[in-house]
């Protein structure tokens, strides 16, 4: 019926938003014409992630990538507001980093993978802490996201930041919005969900 009707329909790497016009009093079964807007979906693994970011080892941003409906860093209010929300999760990285250490203490291991950190209005914010203490961040737009996906995607992110910090001619803890090979990478590996 008419909530069928209504709703966002989903496919493969891309999505279609249909808005379905009914014709009244033509009778029933009414005539249904369909309009589609392809708009991107960010993360084709299952995950719509919203932004990227990369902080140093005092908490300086090195890094900020906002993808989707605002993407690109176009919009300077979100991407202020993404700033706001990466700038909030420090503090459960330290909270989660203390935690490790404790558990680590006992004869655990750490884990550079720190979770979800903590949800904020429609987003998730995931962690993962480098061994040089470079934090990378994750804001994810779903409810329901496998850490094993996560944990991919951070891999991933890892990779591309040792790479890209192991140029003899990138300073450490600089930034890395002025380094294309680094943005495009980024914006690769989300957008295409190659993780």
């Amino acid at each position: 019926g008419e909530a069928a009707a209504k709703r966002c329909l989903l496919a493969p790497r891309s999505y279609t938003r249909r808005h379905w016009i009914s014709f009244p009093g033509r009778g029933q079964p009414t005539l249904k014409v369909c309009r589609s807007v392809a708009q991107p979906l960010v993360g084709g693994a299952g995950m719509t992630v919203a932004a990227v970011a990369v902080l140093g080892r005092e908490n300086n941003p090195l890094y900020l990538r906002t993808f989707g409906a605002a993407g690109g860093g176009e919009a300077a209010p979100d991407t202020l507001r993404f700033h706001f929300i990466v700038h909030a999760a420090l503090d459960h990285v330290e909270e989660k980093l203390a935690s490790q250490r404790t558990a680590a203490a006992g004869g655990g291991k750490l884990d550079p993978y720190l979770g979800l950190l903590y949800p904020i209005e429609d987003y998730r914010v995931y962690g993962y802490v480098t061994n040089s203490r470079a934090k990378l961040l994750t804001v994810v737009d779903d409810d329901e996201v496998k850490d094993a996906e996560m944990r991919a995607l951070f891999r991933r992110l890892h990779t591309l930041y040792v790479d890209t910090i192991s140029n003899p001619f990138h300073a450490l803890d600089s930034e890395l919005n002025g380094c294309a090979s680094f943005e495009r990478q980024v914006a690769r590996v989300v957008e295409a969900g190659l993780y």
